[in-house]
């Protein structure tokens, strides 16, 4: 019987706290100092207070490699904290859909009702406009088709000052350009976290809580969520797969599979990238090492069906031949998405230190979930931080690229950036992560162009306007037979 990879990394949790004796590269800010023990001897405990209700999210600005990584993982712990329902706390703050509602809802107030993919392709305050808490394709348009066939979906929830912030400068209320002179941005603490979710039944009929059609990831967090009926129709002779418009909802089961942590630090207003994966997700392979003649991992994946040759891996689904076909009975799609994570650690390049800076805070950060008496909280043992990326202090600015990026350069979650994945970091400007998309520019590109702006570094802004947020649909060929 083979080992359950699940059980493997557990065990490696248990035995490799040796890991932290590696030490964290200072910046070359601090060079001079004295390099620290990765993690800190007493950091791992440290974590209980961010299981605290009330605690603070962190904010202390991190000065050399391991304090990025470190935050990171704080971050994880907050978010991922139970409330008094037993609900990870990023469940309970603000969704897009909210800024266009009278007032957000503050941090912990309860538990939303997830809606996913139901970012909506009408214009809010117009007949057929629904909103939730995130899309059905990532950002550059294609979809993750998982193993089982289904959709993998995305959600977005911020705390309340982020939520003020973006409130502010929405585009669909003209507040974005009004603004456009001053310089209206986000405060320290604000925080943003991006999900992504395996559907566990398809969208065929409501499922009751802990009924599979396909078994949960091993160790991953199961919740409910409503999601719509897909539909297919023909326009301009594409296929569009959507959701039913006006919206049929059903109540599924769906596993948290990623998770971006995103948030102000002192002195980072550009905010910390970081992202976090189920450990079963895919092959993670060692930075800079990727090409499609490597030998294929053999074992299977939730996204991989091991010994799927390199060539056929990652493939965007846009193009004849790998576009999905929709089973309107079934809801399902095909052909599925093999996925390989190509930077383990996001071509994590600050510190000759850093992937081992990452493996240390792994081992100490899932023990510390594995310690939890809760077994809901021991859940989130079974996940590991990819990397961080971040800019030099108080560097950010109207003119800051993708290359300009720090820590884990080349930085992607193998569900939300399946499909713009850079294997070398070898020429900072072709690198890809975070700032590739979130910049002063997000929204001066557009056949009817906004201003450039440091808070457009949110894509929340643009709520209720779908010409500017990620398409909600995606084209598929050929024509599905029968199709009317």
């Amino acid at each position: 019987m083979k080992k359950d990879p699940a059980q493997t990394t557990l065990v490696a949790v248990a035995l490799g706290l040796c890991f932290a004796a590696f030490p964290c590269t200072l910046s070359a800010a601090s060079s001079t100092a004295t390099p620290e023990a990765c993690p800190p001897p007493a950091w791992a405990k440290q974590l209980a207070q961010y299981l605290l209700p009330g605690t603070a999210f962190p904010t202390t600005e991190p000065l050399n490699d391991g304090q990025f990584h470190q935050w990171s993982w704080e971050a994880f712990v907050w978010a991922t904290a139970l409330d008094s329902s037993g609900t990870p706390q990023f469940m309970s703050l603000g969704t897009p859909a909210d800024l266009l509602s009278s007032a957000p809802h503050a941090i912990k107030k309860g538990p939303h009702q997830l809606k996913l993919a139901l970012r909506s392709s009408q214009k809010h305050g117009t007949p057929g406009y629904t909103e939730g808490a995130g899309a059905i394709v990532e950002a550059d348009g294609n979809m993750l088709v998982a193993q089982n066939g289904t959709p993998v979906y995305a959600s977005v929830h911020f705390n309340a000052s982020y939520a003020q912030t973006a409130k502010q400068n929405l585009l669909i209320t003209g507040a974005f350009d009004a603004n456009a002179q001053k310089d209206d941005y986000f405060s320290v603490g604000a925080a943003v976290f991006k999900a992504t979710w395996l559907a566990l039944n398809p969208a065929t009929q409501s499922w009751a809580a802990g009924t599979y059609s396909t078994p949960p990831p091993t160790g991953a967090y199961v919740t409910q969520a409503q999601v719509p009926v897909l539909t297919a129709e023909v326009i301009d002779g594409f296929t569009i797969i959507h959701p039913v418009i006006p919206q049929k909802l059903v109540t599924i089961n769906v596993a948290l599979v990623g998770l971006h942590v995103v948030g102000y630090a002192n002195n980072h207003p550009e905010f910390l990238w970081g992202t976090f994966e189920h450990n079963l997700n895919a092959p993670m392979i060692p930075d800079n090492t990727f090409t499609t003649a490597l030998t294929p991992d053999p074992k299977n994946y939730t996204f991989y069906s091991g010994g799927t040759p390199y060539t056929k891996v990652n493939l965007a689904n846009q193009n004849p031949g790998t576009t999905p076909t929709l089973n309107v009975a079934t809801q399902t799609l095909s052909p599925v998405t093999n996925v390989v994570l190509l930077n383990a650690t996001g071509g994590e390049n600050f510190s000759p230190k850093g992937p081992a800076n990452i493996a240390a805070l792994n081992a100490a950060g899932q023990a510390f979930f594995a310690s939890q008496t809760n077994p809901t909280q021991a859940l989130f043992a079974n996940y590991r931080l990819i990397g961080t990326v971040w800019l030099k202090p108080n560097s950010y600015s109207v003119k800051t690229t993708a290359a300009d990026a720090v820590g884990s350069v080349n930085l992607a979650n193998s569900t939300a950036e399946t499909f713009q994945q850079v294997a070398t970091n070898a020429v900072a400007k072709n690198n890809q992560n975070c700032f590739s998309c979130h910049n002063a520019t997000s929204y001066s590109y557009q056949a009817i162009p906004h201003a450039v702006r440091r808070v457009a570094i949110s894509h929340v802004l643009s709520q209720g306007l779908p010409a500017y947020g990620v398409p909600n649909q995606i084209p598929s060929l050929p024509l599905i037979p029968g199709l009317k």
